[in-house]
């Protein structure tokens, strides 16, 4: 049984030097007065605010580099026959060189048209090099209580255990957490992929709230792909959780969120997924969860500032269209998984982070062909960004 190697790894909006395993920090500009950003939004998109400029319109760049390093651990158990079982072991090292700029052109106070370039080079993987290409390109418009989207951008939900992938769409959001009657999210469009068996197309809407410390999210997604998936395996095992894969997926989630401490915070992200592929003629209906604890307020700024936080994972493979995690999770095939992962990000001097992080999986169920599926992944990173 073949395993996966990494899948693109997901880091900063900062100049990042990674040891051992893809890990990713992102930053606000140290220097220049600040905007406010989304701090539910994944480090990688609360994008380096810009300058207040009287003078419209004008450009901003900032960006970030990174060498990385990482290592994953991986063991799968087949079963070729009821009293044998055969164990594949397999190791995965990975090397990297990314550049990231990122453009932005501000029309005025409230309107941007916003790129992103990126250079990645692997050092185990020549073929796996992209050269200077345009990653992102959208416009942007944003007011108090209304903000749109509209191009190639990247589209993280909530905590990204469900989605964290750049997409080609738009997305609209009215009103504001902070309201009466809290905001509302729409997204329709498609992910980028190298063919349409790499794509899908959906739409999703999300409802956020807050009622003091508690902060309510809940997201419905619909997507299928573009074109379906050929047969996984041989009959029976393209019928089972051995199989890999799904034509078309829907995703309720609803995350709650609560500060226990001005420096502590509680979360808990229920899951409840459906599955369906056409070629296998298989359908899954299954829930499950991540809980996470988090400690501290990173601040890129700030020198000794810190955030650590502690995730425990019981996800069905239909509740995942590309996880944020820096694992593979689509190793577990359809068995979904659950274990442990952990963080560490430490501000060794503004604009230098240094990070740990770390993730323990397992299959979370087993079928008639496989076994024990396992997952280790460990890793740190120094970033520097401008």
């Amino acid at each position: 049984m073949n395993t996966k190697s990494f899948p693109p790894w997901k880091t900063a909006v900062c100049l990042t030097w990674a040891v051992l395993i893809p890990l990713g920090l992102s930053a606000s500009s140290p220097a220049v007065p600040e905007r406010p950003v989304d701090d539910t939004a994944p480090l990688e998109d609360q994008e380096i605010p810009v300058t207040e400029k009287n003078t419209y319109p004008y450009v901003d760049i900032h960006g970030d580099y990174r060498w990385l390093w990482g290592r994953g651990q991986f063991r799968a158990d087949s079963r070729t026959a009821p009293d044998k079982v055969r164990r594949h072991d397999e190791r995965v090292y990975l090397a990297t060189r990314r550049l990231r700029l990122f453009p932005f052109v501000h029309f005025d106070e409230q309107t941007s048209l916003r790129t992103q370039l990126e250079d990645l080079r692997n050092d185990k993987e020549t073929d796996a090099n992209h050269h200077l290409y345009l990653g992102r390109l959208y416009v942007q418009h944003e007011q108090d209580r209304l903000k749109v989207e509209a191009g190639r951008f990247n589209y993280y939900l909530l905590d990204g255990n469900v989605i964290d992938k750049k997409v080609d769409g738009l997305r609209l959001r009215l009103g504001q957490r902070s309201d009466s009657l809290g905001s509302l999210t729409f997204f329709a469009g498609r992910t980028t992929g190298a063919d349409d068996r790499h794509r899908l197309r959906g739409w999703s809407l999300l409802h956020s709230s807050q009622y003091g410390r508690l902060k309510s999210d809940a997201a419905y997604l619909a997507f299928h792909r573009i074109q379906s998936l050929p047969p996984s395996g041989p009959r029976l095992v393209g019928q089972s959780r051995a199989g890999t894969g799904f034509d078309e997926q829907r995703i309720a989630e609803w995350r709650l969120t609560y500060d226990l401490t001005p420096k502590l915070t509680a979360s808990l992200d229920l899951l409840r997924a459906w599955g369906h592929h056409d070629a296998d003629d298989y359908d899954t209906d299954d829930s499950g969860f991540v809980a996470a604890l988090t400690y501290g307020h990173l601040d890129e700024r700030q020198k000794g500032s810190y955030e650590a936080w502690i995730r425990y994972y019981d996800q069905p493979s239909a509740s995942i269209l590309y996880h944020t995690m820096d694992g593979d999770t689509t190793f577990f095939r359809r068995m979904g998984f659950c274990g442990w992962g952990a963080r560490l990000d430490y501000i060794v001097q503004p604009g230098l982070a240094w990070a740990v992080e770390g993730f323990s999986l397992k299959n979370r169920h087993d079928t008639a062909w496989t076994g024990a599926f396992r997952e280790t992944v460990l890793g740190t990173s120094l970033t520097a960004y401008f």
